[in-house]
């Protein structure tokens, strides 16, 4: 079940980003812990982000822009997702990106401790 909804989540964060962006993760690797979802985007970045990051103020821009975006459109449909998914409300999300390995992680804490009620289901 725990690896089941994982998998779920990793194909629904490639979705929602490539629907926002045009272009999504080309991976996703997603883990329950407690009450909190781990998940790592990789290979993220579009050729265009990939060009200007070979600068500080490019990796700034790209930084900078990312954030616009997730703070704007990505965070409310991440939120709507994990909870449809895993029946929890999401407390809160923490995102930092690694601009030279084109990598997101995200951090979603719950409201409950999903992998116990995982076990008991």
């Amino acid at each position: 079940m725990k690896g089941m909804l994982e998998s779920k989540i990793n194909e629904e964060m490639i979705k929602i980003t490539k629907e926002a962006i045009g272009r999504g993760a080309e991976a996703a690797k997603t883990r329950i812990c407690e009450d909190m979802i781990i998940v790592r985007l990789s290979k993220s970045l579009t050729h265009e982000e990939k060009q200007i990051i070979s600068t500080a103020e490019g990796k700034r821009l790209v930084k900078e822009l990312r954030q616009l975006l997730d703070e704007e459109i990505l965070k409310p449909r991440f939120t709507e997702m994990i909870m449809r998914l895993t029946g929890c409300q999401v407390e809160g999300i923490y995102r930092d990106i690694n601009s030279e390995k084109g990598e997101y992680v995200y951090l979603f804490v719950l409201d409950k401790n999903l992998e116990e009620d995982l076990k008991s289901r």
